[in-house]
């Protein structure tokens, strides 16, 4: 008999091609998870995955048992979801990008307790990887999160693409500038976004450019590292969207990286829903797609 546990391992590896990254995603040991995929293979009777240097690989039975395995496992998410909770048609389960504004989702909610629609709201905050896991399991009806090319499954609806600016104190000396270059921040300590999607990439410009900086905050809060600037103990890189009055937002030279922004639905029926949602029609009206 195959434990709920086994194919969760075996969809972690054969999504990830690692046994480590799986491992990371349904937080165990590596080796409790190679266990788990011996057992797996062992009451299957057929090796699931090739192993070597490269990687993971899986195996023709692998392949195959991949499609079944998906299948219990959305069945499995979705017997919970109707067992956990009651059925209410009126009930909008989204989840929320962390890299949000939250004076943003503050506005959003306060228009929408106004409109007195009646529509009852479950937010889910997480990280970019937390939501689409959830999204895919059913577990929430659509996420309003950084869209890209991958999510295609998602029936994708993009509402607005952003820049990634620098955030300068409004007295820095740049801070009037229409941009700035790199080079010209050296001496300048960051205050650095932990939870930034762009973080790789932006390490990356900086880095090519000879600027290795100085860190005054390391922190997974955007309202921290605005702080930090507008009391001009730093500067910072943030997408535009939380520009204020309180500092200065400056493109950076040669920086291009941008991010789309949008709506991912879980499927058909909650496609049908989110447009006829009361909050979803001002999340729209909001970046001007209404």
């Amino acid at each position: 008999m195959i434990d709920q546990y086994q194919l969760r391992y075996f969809l972690a590896v054969a999504e990830t091609g690692s046994f480590s990254r799986a491992a990371k995603r349904v937080s165990v040991t590596q080796p409790s998870l190679s266990a788990g995929i011996a057992k797996l293979e062992r009451e299957l009777g057929a090796r699931l995955f090739d192993r070597d240097r490269q990687g993971v690989a899986l195996t023709p039975a692998g392949s195959r048992f991949l499609v079944r395995a998906r299948r219990i496992a959305a069945e499995y998410e979705h017997a919970l979801v109707e067992l956990s909770e009651v059925s209410d048609p009126t009930l909008l389960r989204i989840g929320v990008l962390g890299t949000i504004p939250t004076a943003m989702i503050e506005n959003l909610l306060e228009q929408h307790r106004a409109l007195g629609s009646g529509e009852a709201l479950e937010i889910l905050d997480g990280s970019e990887r937390d939501i689409t896991e959830r999204l895919e399991r059913g577990r929430i009806d659509l996420a309003l999160t950084v869209v890209r090319q991958h999510h295609a499954r998602f029936h994708p609806e993009v509402l607005t693409r952003e820049r990634y600016m620098m955030v300068l104190p409004t007295d820095h000396p740049l801070a009037d500038e229409d941009e700035v270059m790199a080079e010209q921040l050296a001496r300048d300590r960051m205050a650095l976004r932990r939870h930034c999607e762009a973080l790789p990439e932006i390490n990356r410009f900086f880095i090519a450019r000879g600027v290795r900086p100085r860190f005054v905050l390391k922190t997974t809060t955007d309202e921290r590292v605005l702080a930090v600037v507008r009391a001009g103990a730093g500067v910072g890189m943030m997408p535009e969207c939380f520009a204020e009055t309180a500092v200065r937002f400056v493109p950076v030279k040669d920086f291009e990286l941008t991010r789309d922004v949008g709506l991912l639905h879980a499927g058909e029926p909650h496609i049908a829903q989110a447009l006829a949602s009361p909050f979803i029609g001002l999340v729209r009206r909001h970046y001007g797609k209404a």
